[in-house]
């Protein structure tokens, strides 16, 4: 690759990431996801009143891939038969939200206690925070309820 190449790429993602930071620092609506809800930060949020996620203990990874277990709360009581239709993992904790990593849910086990895999391992390659964002239908409430919680993973 010749040196102007080089440069103009250079120059290229320096303008893009200074586009994106100030464009974040302006607008903070460009900080939160398509469901409202920050990405960072370290304690459980929720964009319903009354309801939060919030860890259900240590996540257990291996090869690659950690199983997160969150509970949703209502009013400090666990909800249960609930559904995650929407989930998102990324670094925004540590001021890197575009790195993101699949995450799909696998269903409420024991009741009130739902459990995500993240595969962070070809994300990442050493332990940090990760934010987690939900969004749950709840049997009685029309709305999405939706919360984020912040979670140290493996690679």
């Amino acid at each position: 690759m010749n040196t102007s190449m080089t440069n103009r790429r250079v120059c290229c993602a320096t303008i893009s990431a200074l586009t994106f930071s100030l464009m974040v620092a302006a607008v903070p609506a460009l900080a939160q996801n398509s469901m409202g809800m920050a990405m960072k930060g370290s304690k459980p949020t929720a964009t319903m009143s009354g309801y939060t996620f919030e860890l259900a203990g240590p996540a257990q990874t291996a090869g690659g891939k950690s199983i997160v277990a969150v509970r949703l709360m209502h009013d400090g009581k666990p909800v249960t038969g609930a559904i995650i239709i929407q989930s998102r993992a990324d670094m925004g904790p540590i001021g890197m939200a575009s790195m993101t990593a699949p995450i799909k849910p696998l269903g409420e086990k024991p009741p009130g206690t739902y459990r995500l895999e993240v595969t962070n391992g070809p994300v990442w390659s050493k332990p940090d925070n990760w934010a987690l964002s939900l969004g749950a239908k709840v049997q009685g409430v029309a709305q999405t309820v939706g919360g984020s919680v912040t979670v140290k993973l493996n690679p």
